[in-house]
């Protein structure tokens, strides 16, 4: 088995579930969400490893790359945030810089960093 860590993914939406922000430095966990209607790329961030409290989503651009990538995942893609939240525009909410990172099966290595390379900054160990 080996780790991917895919750098500057961006949370979105905390102020929604009650959070202002996801503390820098613990383990959130994410996940696809099956039946979303407004984006049917969406990948969830839970606060637990059971996929059950949601607090936010990855941004909506983040996620449509990252949906041919999290299917190789073997158990739950694991985020943390690296800083705080920016605000970019005053026509968009915060955005919180993150890493994302799985376990993935050594034998899949080569295709994952042929679909990685030049769409994320990675790191596979």
């Amino acid at each position: 088995m080996k780790n991917v860590i895919i750098k500057q993914v961006y949370a979105v939406g905390m102020h929604h579930s009650g959070v202002r922000q996801l503390d820098v430095g613990p383990i959130y966990y994410c996940g696809k969400e099956e039946g979303n209607p407004k984006d049917p790329n969406a990948i969830a961030v839970y606060e637990d490893k059971n996929l059950r409290h949601r607090l936010c989503y990855l941004r909506r651009e983040d996620a449509a790359k990252l949906k041919d990538i999290v299917i190789y995942a073997r158990g739950p893609c694991y985020l943390r945030a690296k800083f705080g939240p920016e605000k970019f525009s005053r026509f968009k909410g915060p955005q919180q810089n993150c890493n994302i990172g799985f376990i993935f099966n050594e034998s899949e290595a080569t295709v994952l960093a042929a679909i990685l390379n030049g769409a994320f900054i990675h790191t596979i160990f």
